[in-house]
């Protein structure tokens, strides 16, 4: 069997680690949290760095691969913006499963929940920040396997999840 990875895919403030831990629990697939691995190399520097972000997206594709090598199925989210993050999405496509799931969430519930969460496990981003790379996320459009709406209700959002994991081929 071939080892999955499932990206979750959306703008700051989606849900995507809400979600994460919800597919982590309800599916058994292991959620990484690899905002974790970022703020580990991220020192001083600006989140629009070149070599920070460059930096980021090897070191997640090579934390997967090692997570890999334990579990069978991992899950962890992005914005899907870089062109690292393209990069590392085409190598992980040719060696494992990889289904992308873009997380979709209106755009001032996106900017109230990064204002409400806990700073201390999230790298920290100013409003304009967020509202500039959310409308990045937008604007890319980036096609992928499933669509969750977390506009809706908690109900709706586990309905959501699994649709997906009912339509996913083993």
């Amino acid at each position: 069997m071939k080892k999955e990875v499932y990206i979750l895919i959306g703008k700051k403030g989606s849900g995507k680690t809400y979600i994460g831990n919800l597919i982590d629990l309800q599916y058994s697939v292991k959620f990484i949290r690899v905002e974790d691995w970022a703020n580990q190399i991220k020192r001083d520097r600006s989140i629009n760095d070149e070599s920070y972000i460059s930096e980021v997206f090897h070191s997640i594709e090579n934390g997967i691969r090692n997570v890999l090598l334990e579990y069978n199925r991992v899950i962890f989210e992005s914005t899907g913006l870089t062109k690292y993050f393209d990069e590392m999405l085409h190598s992980l496509k040719n060696d494992f499963k990889v289904v992308t799931i873009r997380i979709l969430s209106d755009s001032e519930k996106c900017l109230h929940r990064v204002r409400s969460r806990d700073q201390s496990i999230h790298i920290n981003v100013s409003d304009e920040q967020v509202l500039m790379i959310n409308n990045k996320v937008d604007e890319k459009n980036m096609f992928t396997d499933f669509e969750i709406n977390n506009n809706d209700s908690q109900e709706n959002l586990k309905i959501g999840i699994a649709n997906i994991f009912d339509n996913i081929k083993y």
